[in-house]
């Protein structure tokens, strides 16, 4: 049972069968049909007026950098979000971008916390001058947190008041959309551009898309190409991603319940933490350090009982669900850590 991430979901027969069919041209020279189509759909389904195939949420990410900024400019961003903890020498040696960062208690970046990150830096012409609010949802180091609509809004509102434009890394928006009940598009209307992943709990074998105004995606294609990210025959990915946005999004549910159902078969013993009240979506963070074994050890020992968690912290381990992990193998997982713990720390005493 490979709880380590949701990217690793496997091709359903449905998906496959959309690949094998799909018309395809070559996407350099724009002609690829399934790719258009994959366009199409996804600015008219974020509200925005055009969309870009990407191979990854990362390349949307440095592309939305690309055309907010020049080199030499300021991107505001929380410390944690995927942008910088993961991105931070891309936006450097790509954009040419410096990272003003904040810590947020619970990844929701406020308005404050974007004047905060303003003010505490001298701006003057040779200094770097911010251009750029760089926002996440879900926010992946707060145990998939939703940053919720009005909060986005608020924080919008801001950022046009500053004359700054606001990018939204949505790499698991699809799971904010449904945990929350707001449309994809009334979240992407909290920003100028927006990129959503479907490798991740969509369950296609790659890519990602970036929206926003005609102009901005016109100018990010010419630079995908300049970053090695341009496709040929890309329809059959394509494929992948349409059949993901039509078949697979409302089951994310699924994953939401069966996260939070594993937190709570473990909150049952003493020596796991969980804090259920953070499971909003899919992603489960467990306190592993009452058990009395570093994270690193217990993923292994985990591993070797079937159960495979990524390590989150020294003392924390993650387990992501996904498509084709349902809620009984989530049951045999959970007997199975159980075990584990009473291996190890004893088992819990009943009343």
């Amino acid at each position: 049972m490979d709880l380590r991430s949701d990217t690793l979901s496997l091709l359903s027969p449905g998906m496959r069968k959309a690949m094998a069919e799909a018309e395809v041209g070559d996407d350099v020279w724009g002609g690829d049909p399934t790719t258009r189509r994959l366009e199409r759909w996804c600015a008219e389904l974020f509200g925005k007026e055009a969309a870009l195939f990407t191979t990854s949420g990362t390349l949307s990410n440095q592309l939305a950098l690309r055309v907010h900024t020049r080199p030499g400019d300021e991107v505001i961003t929380d410390t944690k979000y995927h942008v910088n903890f993961y991105e931070s020498a891309a936006s450097a040696g790509l954009a040419g971008v410096a990272l003003n960062t904040v810590d947020s208690a619970d990844g929701v970046l406020t308005p404050e916390l974007v004047e905060f990150a303003l003010r505490r830096k001298a701006r003057k012409p040779l200094y770097a001058a911010p251009k750029l609010v760089c926002v996440e949802n879900t926010v992946n180091f707060h145990s998939g947190r939703v940053v919720p609509h009005d909060s986005l809004r608020a924080l919008r509102q801001h950022t046009l008041g500053a004359g700054l434009a606001t990018h939204l890394d949505g790499a698991r928006l699809a799971n904010a959309s449904v945990a929350a009940g707001v449309s994809l598009a009334e979240f992407a209307d909290t920003a100028d551009t927006v990129s959503m992943c479907f490798a991740k709990g969509l369950a296609a074998p790659f890519g990602s898309i970036l929206v926003g105004p005609a102009e901005l995606i016109e100018r990010a294609t010419v630079h995908r190409s300049a970053y090695g990210g341009g496709l040929h025959q890309s329809g059959v990915l394509a494929a992948a991603a349409l059949y993901g946005l039509q078949h697979n999004v409302e089951r994310l549910a699924e994953d939401h319940h069966n996260a939070r159902l594993l937190g709570e078969l473990l909150s049952q013993h003493p020596a796991f933490g969980v804090e259920l009240d953070s499971v909003q979506t899919n992603v489960l963070v467990v306190d592993v350090s009452g058990i009395g074994l570093p994270a690193s050890t217990f993923v292994r020992a985990a591993a070797e009982d079937g159960v495979l968690l990524a390590e989150r912290t020294p003392t924390s381990v993650r387990a992501m669900t996904r498509l084709g992990i349902d809620e009984a193998a989530i049951r045999t997982a959970a007997e199975r850590l159980l075990a584990l713990a009473d291996r190890v720390k004893g088992p819990v005493a009943v009343a």
